[in-house]
């Protein structure tokens, strides 16, 4: 469950995209993310245990609607079994880092969204998550944006759901393409079969 979202509304007043625009309802917006970024994300999990984690994904824009994950910022102190806060100190901080790492990249490098874990519940939006996300996209900064929410079973099976948000539209499911070393399997929202992503 995402809160502290007032300041981080706040904060992305200061993250106006400068290239990216919105891509329209006609395809659900997609996002890659490569082995490197599963792994240190599948660390990071580990890392949290039972408390929830999270913070800000910063993507590369590959075309419209496709983006692919170039880092993501964490806290791995806030959380509990079911809150997490996005603190726009912790999180502007590092995601300043990720942006300065692609400055070759510019224009087509920024912030995307945010995610975080739900340890001890599926990982569906709760009615908090999509309000704030909502909110975020209506009123202030990007218009539109993404949550990744992601679940580490045991440490063999990552679960995990991405719901896009725009201006002026309602949420929905995007497309979640995870590319990594095979040795675990990944399974997209409450059930393989949904059209939140494919197995990879």
């Amino acid at each position: 469950m995402l809160v502290g979202a007032k300041g981080r509304m706040a904060t992305m007043v200061s993250l106006q995209r400068r290239s990216w625009t919105s891509w329209g309802s006609i395809m659900p917006l997609s996002l890659t993310i490569p082995p490197a970024q599963w792994s240190a994300m599948r660390e990071c999990l580990e890392t949290g245990g039972l408390r929830e984690i999270g913070g800000w994904l910063a993507a590369e824009q590959l075309a419209p609607g496709k983006f692919e994950l170039v880092g993501f910022t964490v806290d791995l102190a806030v959380g509990t079994y079911n809150r997490f806060a996005s603190l726009p100190t912790t999180h502007g901080a590092q995601l300043d880092g990720i942006l300065a790492a692609n400055a070759d990249r510019s224009g087509r490098v920024d912030y995307l969204g945010e995610w975080h874990s739900h340890p001890t519940f599926p990982p569906a939006p709760s009615e908090i998550d999509l309000a704030a996300m909502t909110k975020m996209v209506e009123e202030s900064g990007p218009s539109f944006a993404t949550l990744l929410i992601v679940r580490l079973l045991g440490a063999a099976v990552l679960q995990a759901t991405l719901t896009t948000f725009q201006r002026g539209l309602p949420p929905e499911q995007g497309q979640l393409i995870i590319d990594h070393d095979r040795q675990a399997p990944v399974l997209f929202g409450l059930d393989v079969n949904t059209k939140n992503g494919r197995q990879s």
